[in-house]
């Protein structure tokens, strides 16, 4: 998920941009602090405590390769492949000196949003004292996904980049899930069963009406696409289905 803070754009996209004024933003005290980026950038009081949990997040994410076929088929789908691995991502995070940090979300189901106004992904709180190392995985294809929103380095959100967003978190899970066959086998956390895992199936389904379904209940009201993430067939039958109802 992206915040935005763009009012009142005109586009030549064929819809309006999305109006982030619309969205509760949690974000107006910016982060403030003179920290060695690490790349993980949190809050000194947290270090000791959280870092254990981001590091290995980010550690298992720069480890990841893609399997050729699941990218093949992402692409099939309709989605962009924003980075080719985990470490393209984790490289691009470091040179961009993008934080990560524990925090308030603007809603408790969400698992983790990309402020661009910071320059910071914020994961959701409730998930810094977790141990569990599927959790820590989730947390890192959640830290792909966001990535993948930090990458296009504009405030547009639209149910195209959002697709090809998820598509990169479902890539990393189902990555871990062939790494580590047994590691989500007993998750309940939401993060994983509500989240990356629930994608990866959907993603990864033959049947992709129920990813066009799961999508569009989240994400209809979005544009279908903004300036770097041109809207390929399946956004307009997200779109579609969206205005159907």
């Amino acid at each position: 998920m992206q915040i935005n803070i763009i009012n009142n754009i005109n586009n030549s996209f064929g819809t309006a941009l999305y109006d982030e004024s619309k969205v509760k933003n949690l974000y107006n005290d910016f982060f403030t602090g003179n920290f060695t980026y690490k790349p993980v950038l949190i809050q000194e009081d947290q270090f000791n405590l959280h870092s254990n949990i981001l590091d290995t997040a980010f550690k298992s994410l720069e480890s990841i390769e893609f399997n050729p076929e699941d990218v093949q088929h992402i692409k099939k789908l309709g989605a962009k492949i924003c980075f080719n691995n985990g470490k393209e991502a984790i490289d691009f995070a470091a040179g961009n000196k993008i934080s990560i940090i524990f925090d308030e979300v603007d809603h408790p189901d969400i698992h983790a949003q990309w402020s661009k106004e910071r320059n910071t992904i914020v994961i959701n709180q409730k998930y810094k004292n977790e141990k569990g190392f599927d959790i820590m995985l989730a947390i890192s294809a959640s830290i792909m996904h966001e990535l993948s929103h930090a990458k296009d380095k504009d405030y547009y959100s639209s149910i195209q980049e959002e697709v090809d967003c998820l598509a990169m978190n479902s890539l990393v899970f189902n990555a871990y899930n062939k790494k580590y066959p047994n590691a989500f086998k007993n998750s309940v956390a939401p993060i994983i069963k509500d989240g990356v895992e629930l994608y990866a199936k959907l993603f990864f389904s033959p049947d992709s009406a129920r990813l066009i379904k799961r999508i569009s209940e989240k994400y209809g009201d979005l544009p279908i696409e903004s300036p770097n993430h041109k809207a390929n067939l399946i956004a307009h039958m997200i779109k579609q289905l969206a205005n159907e109802k």
